[in-house]
């Protein structure tokens, strides 16, 4: 063993993977530009066919879409199986040859063939387990509320797992530094992705176009015409009816139209009759009777005055001045109750003046007679007070009868923001008790 190189132990197969699929890549796409190039061009595009008539196959796609797509499955799953198989053995070719290009640069002592094999295989088993252990990982969490995030966290830890596996496999086999070791595997994984590209793109035009027609001459075009001759054993069978029920359509449609012309009659006969003196004096009469003798002399008098010589004009006359009588009668009888309301206050008043200079009025009656007075209101009844303070006056005149004693007493008057709010006995400068 050379000294300061550490023992020998299992290299990846990932870098000839790597070459060997370059050169199929390089193999099958010149085989599939050739055979493209022989292959005369297809009599119509059966994509653009379907966006051209999306209305017409739009229900026949809703109907059978879900057993379109299982059955489309494996054309799909051939297409990636086919892809993945490529690259792989491609990928395996390249880590190979890459290795010992990279082993012959920065580790001669190591530069064998048999390393860079042995690299390239376990380069490859490590990326089919950490796939696996991915898949697992994306089951696992498929059930998480969150999911976008979980599976963004759990692709980027796989990411920097997968990137330390294989800095550490390429450290371990070839006893680089660390810094040369991730330049490497960065270097892999771009060529990988060119790779892939370079790949998928040729095989995909090269067996879709295949892989779609038969798909579309075994499995769509036996439904599209199955479904077609349901459609046309339908419009048989429902023909004659159709054409029945358009003939009822049409007589309905008549009918309909009559009914709308009648109904435009009857509502302009209704809007004239609305309109008529007949109907607006039924209508003031009306408010008369409800007692509504302000709305009625308003519209009693503009009766007259778009009416002045129709068939209804006397009759307007006439109840105008029983509406004019009336709210007479009303003022008449308003101005009589304040007249009597007014001598009865002041009957009041001058009863209660009287009965008070005689100390026969109790606290609750002069209670009644003051809350809710003003001062002014308070002086002009009773005159100025003998002592005054900021939330109330006191009288010493005996007006106030105690009827539990018998006792003959002033009045207390209490306010609050100057109107009364409630009395009490005085029985001089020391205020109520």
């Amino acid at each position: 063993m050379t000294p300061g190189i550490r023992p020998l132990r299992t290299p990846s197969w990932a870098r000839i993977v790597k070459i060997g699929l370059a050169i199929v890549v390089v193999v099958v796409c010149a085989g599939s530009l050739a055979a493209r190039a022989d292959t005369p061009a297809a009599p119509e595009n059966f994509a653009q066919y379907l966006v051209d008539h999306q209305a017409e196959l739009g229900p026949f796609f809703d109907k059978n879409g879900g057993s379109l797509v299982a059955q489309a499955v494996p054309y799909v799953l051939a297409w990636i199986g086919r892809i993945m198989f490529i690259t792989l053995i491609v990928g395996w070719a390249l880590d190979v040859l890459l290795g010992r290009g990279f082993s012959m640069l920065f580790a001669p002592l190591l530069s064998k063939t048999t390393r860079a094999v042995i690299y390239a295989t376990g380069r490859l088993l490590l990326s089919v387990v950490l796939a696996i252990l991915f898949g697992v990982g994306v089951t696992l969490v498929s059930g998480v509320a969150q999911l976008e995030t979980a599976l963004g966290v759990l692709a980027a830890i796989f990411v920097l797992l997968a990137a330390a596996v294989q800095v550490g496999w390429i450290y371990y086999l070839y006893r680089t530094d660390i810094f040369m070791s991730l330049l490497f595997y960065v270097t892999l994984v771009v060529v990988h992705g060119f790779t892939a590209l370079a790949i998928s793109v040729p095989l995909i035009g090269a067996h879709a176009s295949d892989s779609a027609v038969t798909f579309i001459d075994h499995t769509v075009t036996p439904k599209v015409e199955e479904e077609a001759k349901a459609t046309r054993q339908e419009l048989a069978t429902i023909g004659p009816a159709h054409d029945d029920v358009a003939v009822q359509a049409a007589r309905l449609q008549e009918q309909i139209q009559e009914a709308k012309t009648e109904q435009d009659r009857l509502r302009k006969s209704i809007e004239d009759q609305k309109n008529s003196s007949i109907y607006l004096f039924s209508q003031i009469v009306k408010v008369h009777a409800r007692g509504d003798l302000a709305a009625a002399h308003a519209q009693f008098t503009d009766f007259l005055a778009k009416y002045p010589s129709g068939p209804l004009t006397g009759l307007a006359k006439g109840q105008l001045v029983q509406v004019d009588s009336e709210i007479s009668a009303q003022e008449l009888q308003k101005q009589q109750a304040e007249a009597a309301a007014a001598l009865a206050a002041t009957q009041a008043r001058a009863d209660l003046l009287a009965r008070a200079a005689r100390g026969q009025v109790t606290l609750s009656e002069m209670r009644n007679a003051l809350i809710g007075k003003s001062r002014a209101d308070v002086s002009a009844l009773l005159g100025p007070p003998a002592e005054t303070a900021s939330d109330r006056w006191g009288f010493d005149q005996q007006m106030i009868f105690n009827p539990m004693t018998n006792a003959k007493t002033g009045l207390t008057v209490y306010f609050t923001e100057g109107i009364v709010q409630g009395v009490d006995y005085y029985y001089g400068a020391g205020g109520a008790r």
